[in-house]
């Protein structure tokens, strides 16, 4: 079986226990683990905050049958017509069955809607994971049959032993100074920390030179002040 390469997807946690941050969501998935059972979610917050990983930590942790669905790619009343409600009426030798609806801001307003009635209509024994970026994108009426999480990222103290865990791991020579810059510069997402640290690793060192400017706030200011032509281009 190949092995992940990329560390993001390799050093993924797989329990409770490297899970970072958000210490009161994590009790409770606990109590639900424990149970296993727990209430339909809508995971919230920023990218890489780790709604998919929290998703994905419940149903490996539960005895379930489970459905994957990425919105981005299957967003449509299709998807929920022939893959949510055939998997959610489907017999299942296991007690609960869940259905992880990752990226959910992308599903179209008839989808959503669709899913009032298959929420409901198979409550007895299917549980629904909802993660999304932009809560405000999920209709009303589908967030009061959730029960809703934001997930905070994890202070960058947590975030710097993390990524020293990592680069430890892989045998990579680093200072903590360095590593300040990449944490400061793109932090709160941690995907992408992740992801630009190990493109800088050049003889098995962190290389800080290929560290990128990342705000888009100063990014946008600074295009606007040269009131040049091509500014509108540049900031779309």
């Amino acid at each position: 079986m190949k092995k992940h390469t990329l560390w993001v997807e390799k050093y993924r946690p797989t329990n409770l226990d490297t899970y970072l941050g958000n210490e009161d969501f994590v009790e409770g998935v606990r109590e639900w683990i424990d149970k296993n059972d727990f209430p339909n979610l809508l995971l919230f917050g920023t990218a890489g905050t780790g709604k998919t990983t929290a998703a994905k930590l419940i149903t490996s942790n539960i005895k379930c049958d489970s459905l994957y669905i990425n919105c981005s790619d299957e967003n449509g009343i299709d998807t929920i017509r022939e893959k949510v409600k055939q998997f959610a009426s489907a017999a299942s030798f296991q007690p609960v069955k869940v259905v992880v609806l990752d990226e959910a801001d992308f599903l179209t307003i008839n989808a959503q809607a669709a899913l009032r009635n298959v929420i409901e209509t198979f409550s007895l024994n299917t549980r629904f994971i909802f993660t999304c970026n932009y809560v405000e994108r999920i209709i009303e009426p589908l967030q009061s049959r959730l029960a809703l999480y934001r997930l905070e990222t994890p202070s960058k103290p947590q975030v710097l032993k993390h990524v020293m865990v990592i680069l430890d791991q892989e045998s990579i020579t680093y200072t903590k100074e360095g590593l300040a810059k990449y944490i400061n510069s793109f932090y709160p997402d941690i995907r992408r920390i992740i992801n630009s640290l190990q493109s800088s690793v050049k003889n098995n060192t962190i290389v800080e030179g290929n560290l990128q400017k990342s705000n888009p706030t100063q990014q946008v200011i600074e295009e606007l002040n040269k009131r040049s032509k091509d500014s509108f281009t540049k900031i779309r």
